[in-house]
């Protein structure tokens, strides 16, 4: 499972940031219509939302940049690019920043 994040900030910061935001949803307890409730919502992060929704654990310490860029419109673009290229195994919401041409689903092995 992969989260293509866009961010000109720190790793460890963005973690933090996730991780305050997945703890604070994983550490109350709901009855059953809570539970349930709680799955249709939407979170600020999806990736809060798959930890709530699938129960998943996240093995932060196992994070690892995939990229990096200082030019933003050019981080964008390659935002684009790795949520693209790992549309299935991916966890963005999104396309991201920037809206790749479908027309380049061909040169990076997606489905059209």
């Amino acid at each position: 499972m992969k989260l293509v994040l866009r961010t000109g900030r720190k790793l460890g910061v963005r973690l933090q940031e996730h991780k305050k935001e997945v703890d604070s949803r994983t550490d109350r307890a709901f009855t059953r219509s809570q539970r349930t409730a709680s799955l249709t919502e939407h979170n600020k992060s999806v990736l809060t939302d798959h930890v709530t929704q699938e129960i998943h654990l996240i093995n932060w310490s196992d994070t690892s940049i995939i990229d990096r860029e200082p030019d933003r419109l050019s981080r964008w673009i390659k935002e684009a690019v790795h949520i693209c290229k790992e549309s299935q195994r991916a966890i963005n919401r999104d396309e991201g920043s920037f809206t790749l041409s479908h027309s380049y689903n061909r040169f990076l092995d997606t489905k059209f």
